[in-house]
């Protein structure tokens, strides 16, 4: 209960914090933003409005903004640019960060430089740009990429090596914390009370309303938690927080493992037994109410009280990895699809487990032992997570 508490309490922690951190998002380095434009260009007109944007939302950003028509010197200083970076037919609008050049504006081009900036604020970098304007060498080993190499799925096709490392982080993360005791016996004892009522409509509908409500749950939780984090990750000293909580989160779970396996008929301690009694309570009511419709709001709810535990028995890995989809600052439809990506796996078990059961009339689980091993599988990826957020942050980023 006290886990519980405190993820609560970081979040309430969160939401309060949130208004002070919308704008002027401090962070470490300052990030030079090199914007090349023509004044009758209409891309470049929308860019200089996302850049002021930009420059109201991250006080470590400083734009250069050279007009190449109008003044000779910023057109000499466009063309010995575009010579360093070999890309003498660039057109504006022309962006360079660091080591990176970015032509045209476009949604990418969008994403792009957030991520640049977002990278360059906690890493060091060379300033390209500011070595032509200094008349200083540029090495080929001063340049930079966005890590666009792709890999070609079968049935997806290309897919960034960058978007392939988050795909997987989901994968795993989402997998591994759908393999947790906190929900798992509530879910055998629903399939128990529904195959007692021998009435196969109600049993399904019931029984994906519980899953159904239960993702859903998940899925707000973690787009509020998503709309944080996208103000924060550029703060380096929330970022060590973050991790050192997830380091603690992690070596709790381990914690818990090696517990179990001293009493192998340790579950779920975030729920003590009068808790889990008044749960059973609520299934068997829910579960034998004569009108649907009640029985189906008595199901939502109880989704959502259920996945609040499930929330704290998971030791936090669903925020974890809404913050590692934050440092890789991507669109809103991809994070969208990366969360859903993450809630299907999360559910997978489940929706096997009762598909089974509602197919066979029989309830098929998973133990305690099995599932106890989330503990250690998910207390050693939080711990390297934390590891990472803490010391080598352009890792989570997946900018190797």
């Amino acid at each position: 209960m006290k886990k519980l508490k405190l993820l609560l309490g970081i979040m309430i922690l969160g939401l309060i914090i949130n208004p002070f951190l919308s704008k002027n998002i401090y962070a470490e380095n300052i990030v030079h933003i090199y914007f090349f434009y023509d004044e009758v260009c209409a891309h470049c007109a929308e860019e200089n409005l996302y850049l002021i944007g930009l420059e109201d939302r991250y006080s470590n950003i400083e734009v250069h903004r050279y007009e190449i028509t109008q003044v000779d010197e910023n057109n000499l200083l466009f063309e010995d640019v575009k010579t360093v970076f070999n890309e003498l037919d660039a057109l504006t609008p022309y962006t360079v960060i660091g080591g990176v050049s970015l032509r045209g504006f476009n949604p990418t081009t969008e994403n792009d430089i957030v991520r640049l900036i977002t990278r360059y604020s906690s890493l060091d970098y060379v300033d390209v740009v500011n070595k032509v304007l200094l008349g200083e060498e540029v090495l080929d080993t001063d340049f930079d990429s966005l890590e666009l190499s792709e890999v070609d799925l079968p049935f997806i096709g290309p897919v960034s090596i960058d978007s392939l490392s988050i795909f997987l982080a989901g994968i795993l993360m989402g997998f591994v914390d759908g393999f947790n005791p906190c929900a798992m016996w509530v879910l055998l004892f629903l399939i128990t009370m529904l195959i007692n009522t021998k009435d196969r409509k109600k049993m399904w509908i019931l029984g994906f309303t519980f899953l159904f409500a239960s993702a859903l749950f998940y899925f707000l939780i973690m787009v509020a938690w998503l709309n944080l984090a996208l103000q924060i990750t550029t703060i380096v000293w929330i970022r060590i927080v973050i991790g050192s909580i997830a380091l603690g989160f992690g070596g709790f779970n381990i914690y818990q493992f090696i517990k179990s396996t001293k009493n192998p008929d340790i579950g779920c301690e975030v729920t003590d037994r009068t808790k889990k009694q008044k749960l059973m309570d609520k299934v068997k009511k829910i579960v034998t109410e004569q009108k649907l419709f009640i029985a189906l709001i008595g199901i939502i709810f109880l989704a959502v009280s259920v996945n609040v535990v499930e929330l704290a028995c998971s030791a936090g890995l669903p925020l974890v990895y809404i913050d590692i989809l934050a440092y890789n600052q991507l669109s809103m439809p991809v994070y969208i699809l990366y969360i859903l990506l993450y809630i299907f796996f999360f559910l997978l078990d489940d929706l096997i487990i009762f598909s089974i059961a509602m197919i066979s009339f029989k309830v098929t689980g998973i133990s305690n032992k099995y599932s106890k091993f989330s503990h250690i599988i998910g207390g050693i990826i939080m711990i390297i997570i934390g590891f990472l957020l803490i010391f080598f942050p352009q890792i989570v980023m997946f900018n190797f």
